[in-house]
């Protein structure tokens, strides 16, 4: 790639590799419409569009790493602090195709380093425009063998900013929602990042679509296996899973659906209080605290709002735990008949052969033989 600057700078493409990105022109023209609120005028375009070439033709020039991060971050700046007025519209409209040139050019670049960093360099940049007018990069890329570039990604896509947008009725696209709830229910069953996937769910728990339900069905079904499995890590995003579809459910009115979320909600939850109740126990101190945690944080900001007044099973494990098996049985169910939260949220575990239903949680299997 880098053969080619003495090439651009002949034809008086670019010779300034190394200074910082002009300004000037489209500076001028961001503070006078944010000011006036106009609509640009062709003039206006043109400034824009000639700072966009020249931003992306010195970004894909640079070889350090501060010098690219400067480089976005003007670019990000240039679009200005009303993301939704006209300048910004356009702006954002007009650097699309600057963006689409790059992700191509890149693409064609031979296998290394800088070609990483700079994959890595256009996703942030294209998430930090936080524009629903480029989630098709974001789309394109979720699947990305690059954790750092599918987590962009999937930030472009489902970012707050984002989100807001997307639910707002002024702003909204139902269409690209649904688009964009597809693919992320289609990400999150092969996903094996936990930070990845918290972005995911978070955008799922903030948009009441159905498709946003069934991903954060799917997690929980994701993070059953892995308790099932005596493979988990990362007790904190079940936490944090937990408490944002409790709040889903919180808001719902009664229906099949609520009942479904309720479902994968105890199912999970019952897996956590199994693990930490085994005995004798593999886990480590650390391992039960972590558990802990998540019972605190789910207990107090769920299950006592579901139940309509305060659990006990904090208040058991701090006393060391005498009764708490018993409680358990009381909220998740038993042989005897359904738990609490079961008959509270209209679920029950399934049907056995002959279509009874099943009122039991999935019993945690004894962990693996220690080696």
């Amino acid at each position: 790639m880098k053969e080619i600057v003495p090439l651009l700078c002949i034809f008086g493409l670019f010779c300034h590799s190394l200074q910082a990105v002009p300004v000037g022109d489209v500076s001028s023209v961001r503070e006078r419409l944010q000011q006036t609120g106009d609509e640009p005028t062709q003039s206006d375009r043109n400034a824009i569009d000639d700072f966009w070439h020249t931003a992306m033709d010195m970004m894909l020039l640079s070889e350090e790493s501060s010098e690219i991060v400067s480089i976005r971050r003007e670019i990000q700046k240039q679009k200005g602090t009303e993301p939704l007025s006209f300048y910004a519209t356009v702006y954002t409209q007009i650097g699309r195709d600057h963006l689409q040139t790059a992700f191509e050019t890149v693409d064609q670049w031979v296998a290394s380093d800088s070609q990483t960093l700079m994959r890595r360099n256009l996703m942030i940049l294209t998430a930090q425009m936080q524009s629903p007018l480029l989630a098709e990069f974001g789309l394109d890329r979720l699947d990305d063998p690059d954790d750092v570039v599918r987590y962009w990604a999937v930030k472009s896509v489902a970012g707050r900013a984002i989100r807001s947008q997307l639910i707002d009725p002024a702003t909204g696209d139902e269409a690209l929602t649904r688009q964009i709830l597809d693919a992320l229910l289609d990400r999150v069953q092969d996903e094996s990042d936990i930070e990845i996937l918290r972005a995911i769910v978070t955008f799922a728990a903030g948009v009441d679509r159905p498709a946003a339900h069934e991903i954060l069905q799917a997690a929980a079904q994701r993070r059953a296996q892995a308790y099932m499995n005596w493979d988990v890590a990362d007790e904190w995003f079940d936490g944090a899973l937990l408490r944002m579809t409790g709040q889903v459910i919180l808001e719902q009115r009664p229906s099949e659906a609520r009942a479904a979320l309720g479902r994968h909600f105890a199912e999970l939850l019952s897996l956590v209080f199994q693990r930490y109740m085994a005995d004798p126990s593999p886990l480590s101190d650390t391992q039960r605290d972590a558990l802990v945690g998540v019972i605190a944080e789910v207990e107090t900001q769920v299950l006592n709002r579901i139940m309509d007044q305060p659990t006990p099973f904090i208040r058991l494990i701090q006393r060391g735990g005498a009764g708490l098996e018993r409680e358990f049985e009381a909220y998740f169910g038993s042989g005897a008949g359904a738990g609490h939260l079961a008959s509270r949220l209209g679920f029950n575990y399934g049907s056995t052969g002959t279509g009874q239903p099943v009122h039991t949680p999935p019993r945690l299997p004894d962990p693996p033989a220690s080696e």
